[in-house]
């Protein structure tokens, strides 16, 4: 009994910490790249995606600031990513969910706050869309 009692208290904790991270909007590469459209973006909130590499789940968001620019990051902070937490939106501040470290939507650029900030993610636009290369995505999986 002893015997089962510990294998179970060994194994629930390694479960517990292979959490998937969850799914989004599922977007898919045009070639060699991510390309979301402005018009679904330009709207002040924040926009969660998934894109899936090698069986993970790499998840990113894209806002746009006060001042209309587009900004993409990860769904994971520098710190707080081991939790496979993420972020969410509480009113008008992007909340990660391990510390509760808050940064405003709309802020032009976000301060971050000793070790917890959301990774940034290399984007350009081209036309009327947001690009995000795979292989950058590709390399971020790391985080999930």
């Amino acid at each position: 009994m002893r015997r089962i009692f510990l294998a179970l208290f060994l194994v629930v904790p390694v479960g517990a910490c292979s959490q998937r991270a969850p799914t989004y909007d599922l977007i898919h590469p045009d070639k060699e790249s991510v390309r979301i459209p402005r018009s679904r973006i330009a709207d002040g909130r924040v926009h969660f995606y998934t894109f899936e590499h090698k069986g993970k789940n790499v998840n990113f968001l894209v806002r746009t600031d006060g001042k209309g620019t587009a900004h993409a990051h990860l769904d994971a902070c520098f710190a707080c990513y081991r939790y496979k937490r993420g972020f969410v939106v509480e009113d008008s501040n992007l909340v990660c969910i391990a510390c509760r470290l808050e940064y405003g939507i709309s802020d032009e650029v976000w301060d971050y706050i000793g070790a917890c900030a959301p990774i940034p993610v290399h984007s350009s636009i081209e036309g009327d869309d947001l690009i995000i290369e795979t292989s950058i995505l590709a390399r971020a999986s790391r985080y999930f």
